[in-house]
């Protein structure tokens, strides 16, 4: 079964789901709706042997990085990295992108869809479905902030629980602590 058969199907019961206009690598791209992504890994895993999750990671399209999250930066390079953020325009979600494969017919997808930058963005979780989603939105949730809902344990996992903030985030401020 092609890719776009598979597509065709799950399209009968998620109305949402279709063709990404940007493809990522060589991959079969969709975009999902965020509130179906579970649901359409479940379909993924159960009718099409889609058993391995390859990556979840997150871009945040919010605009030019804040300089104040990198105080260690030359002066210069702080200035014109403020006189970027001051002038850019962004959007305020986060993309997420999931890489899932059926190991035995070897087939990837690549799934994708925007989610509010919000606090209190989140996803729901696909812990239960991948065992591989455990450590993996634990490290989105580490530098995004990014709330996977039903994961069993969700805490840092790169920053030390002192940590302030997220990272990755573009509006990211960096507090001093005990490591500086």
């Amino acid at each position: 079964m092609t890719a776009e058969e598979i597509l065709t199907r799950l399209q009968a019961s998620f109305p949402g789901l279709v063709k990404s206009e940007t493809q990522v690598k060589e991959y079969p791209t969709w975009t999902v709706p965020a509130q179906s992504v579970r649901a359409v890994c479940e379909r993924l895993r159960s009718e099409f042997s889609f058993d391995y999750l390859d990556v979840v990671t997150a871009t945040d399209w919010s605009g030019p990085v804040s300089p104040k999250g990198y105080p260690q930066s030359p002066p210069a390079a702080r200035e014109a990295a403020g006189a970027a953020a001051a002038g850019g325009a962004g959007r305020d979600v986060f993309e997420m992108v999931y890489l899932v494969s059926a190991l035995s017919i070897g087939m990837k997808l690549c799934l994708r869809f925007e989610i509010s930058r919000k606090e209190g963005a989140s996803v729901p979780s696909l812990y239960g479905i991948f065992m591989a989603a455990d450590w993996q939105e634990r490290e989105v949730y580490d530098l995004f902030g990014i709330h996977f809902k039903g994961h069993p344990n969700l805490k840092r996992i790169l920053t030390p629980e002192i940590q302030v903030g997220h990272p990755l985030r573009k509006d990211y401020e960096h507090v001093p602590d005990s490591y500086d």
